[in-house]
């Protein structure tokens, strides 16, 4: 039985230091002595491009392994461009599986120190044997590792989508969606169809299969296909619509809620809600419009209900959640003019609603903190990005109240998550690598104990994605940039839409 193979980038035979001819580097002794051990050792048959017997172009085989193979294992010692470049393609082809080792001593590019190295004293002639124990012990478990698939490539943890598409039509952004495109998402649209029928041909009640299936993408996508044609007016309806939104299931989402909205039967949070669902389906300035045009109906129906008591708990987290909202279309919407008009604008309704969004926390109303957090941290980069300093001063206080937040009986845990995480970035921003690092993990594993449970479907899903979303968006204006693909690498082995 052939055992799988893990392709090796690295220099063929004796290489002279940059530093001086009188000194070499036997690279095919590093890979007799160490590599082909170690991935023997493991279960995998190390394999280089000279080794090839071929008549294709040794280019096309090399492209080729560096998508394909599972693992990928690359020797970084003395600086050599075309293992660089082989590991950039990798990095791009594969989000998963690749493994760097290094000559002690090695300075090693900037781009390169998102990653784990495992490093080994070589002088270039001669090994220590012990030396040779201690990492070929090492190199085995990091092996074993990346056959398991978990994500290591530094271009798929700080990029939300990585291969960038032509510009192309409002009908092919909305079927490029990730999550719909997702095995469970649209291309098994027929199926859900076809159990949607099923559903509906047997009378089953619509309530009990929400409950029943609301955990599952499949299941959720063929109960919107049965209301669509059965009841789309219903209050299951607006909660299914809800549950989508959170899965990312805009499309089905979109319909759902553009057919109560035009009966009157939306809520006001629903109609937030689905703002923001349109705002995703619609990633352009008219479709920021269009949902700011959702939020602005929302305040007016808030002026008139609450014209004499605007200070009441009820109307403050109100106005809260459509400042937020409004706040939020607006940095989209600026993100697609660049018109520093309306960053301004974005700026100036940021505060509006932190200051509602402050209120609601401090009176006690509000159980997602992370909204207060995420407003802040959009606010002090707005700013940064306003005057064009990275290093602004927080006169405002920003990271230090995003810091100074804490949890209180009845927070609503996709709140907390998002809370541990944006204090996680803010310590990364501020340069505190062990703290961020700390918190990243802790509130990584508070977030495995609510990720499964349906009403909780954000975490770990949706919320990853926008949260990576949120640090490739903000990137050149965060701070200590390593500490911060760090937190984007914690991020990236969690997301379960991956």
């Amino acid at each position: 039985m052939k055992t799988e193979e893990c392709f090796v980038i690295m220099p063929f035979g004796t290489k002279q230091y940059s530093d001086g001819p009188e000194k070499s580097y036997d690279f095919d002794k590093v890979y007799r002595v160490l590599i082909q051990r170690a991935v023997r050792e493991s279960g995998m048959t190390p394999i280089r491009a000279d080794e090839r017997v071929t008549s294709a172009l040794i280019h096309t085989e090399t492209f080729r392994d560096l998508r394909d193979r599972a693992v990928v294992l690359a020797d970084l010692s003395l600086d050599n461009p075309n293992v660089f470049y082989e590991l950039g393609i990798r990095h791009v082809m594969s989000a998963k599986g690749t493994i760097l080792i290094a000559r002690s001593g090695s300075l090693l590019p900037f781009d390169v120190k998102l990653s784990r190295v495992v490093f080994y004293q070589f002088d270039g002639v001669s090994f220590d044997w012990e030396e040779v124990e201690r990492v070929v012990k090492h190199l085995k478990v990091m092996l074993q590792e990346a056959r398991k698939g978990l994500p290591d490539s530094p271009v798929y943890a700080l990029l939300e989508s990585v291969l960038r598409e032509p510009r192309r039509s409002l009908e092919q952004h909305r079927a490029s969606v990730r999550a719909e495109d997702s095995p469970d998402g649209e291309p098994l649209a027929s199926y859900q169809q076809l159990l949607a029928s099923y559903w509906r041909d047997k009378g089953e009640s619509l309530s009990q299969l929400f409950d029943s299936h609301r955990g599952s993408l499949f299941g959720l996508r063929a109960l919107a296909y049965l209301v669509l044609t059965k009841d789309p007016l219903s209050d299951d309806a607006k909660r299914l619509a809800n549950q989508l939104n959170d899965a990312a299931q805009y499309r089905l989402a979109n319909d759902l809620y553009s057919r109560l909205y035009k009966a009157g039967k939306l809520s006001r949070g629903s109609q937030l809600a689905y703002a923001s669902s349109y705002s995703e389906a619609y990633s352009t300035t008219a479709g920021a419009e269009h949902a700011m045009a959702l939020v602005s109906e929302v305040l007016a129906a808030l002026e008139r209900e609450y014209s004499s008591q605007q200070d009441g708990p009820q109307a403050v987290l109100e106005y809260a959640a459509a400042y937020r909202r409004l706040a939020g279309l607006h940095q989209w919407k600026w993100q697609t003019t660049r018109d520093p008009a309306d960053l301004d604008k974005a700026i100036a309704v940021f505060a509006e609603g932190i200051q509602y969004t402050q209120r609601a926390r401090d009176l006690g109303v509000m159980s997602h903190p992370g909204f207060l957090a995420q407003s802040r941290f959009k606010q002090l980069l707005l700013l940064r990005i306003r005057d064009q300093d990275v290093e602004r001063p927080d006169a405002e206080g920003h990271r230090d109240a995003i810091l100074a937040l804490q949890p209180l009986p009845g927070d609503d845990p996709t709140g907390l998550s998002y809370l541990g995480w944006f204090q996680a970035i803010a310590l990364a921003d501020m340069g505190a690598g062990d703290e961020a690092q700390h918190k990243a993990l802790t509130t990584f594993s508070d977030d495995t104990k609510f990720k499964a449970e349906p009403e909780h479907w954000e975490i770990g899903r949706r919320q990853y994605l926008l949260l990576r979303r949120f640090l490739e968006q903000f990137g050149p204006y965060l701070r200590n940039p390593t500490l911060i693909g760090r937190i984007s690498q914690v991020l990236q082995v969690g997301d379960v839409s991956t």
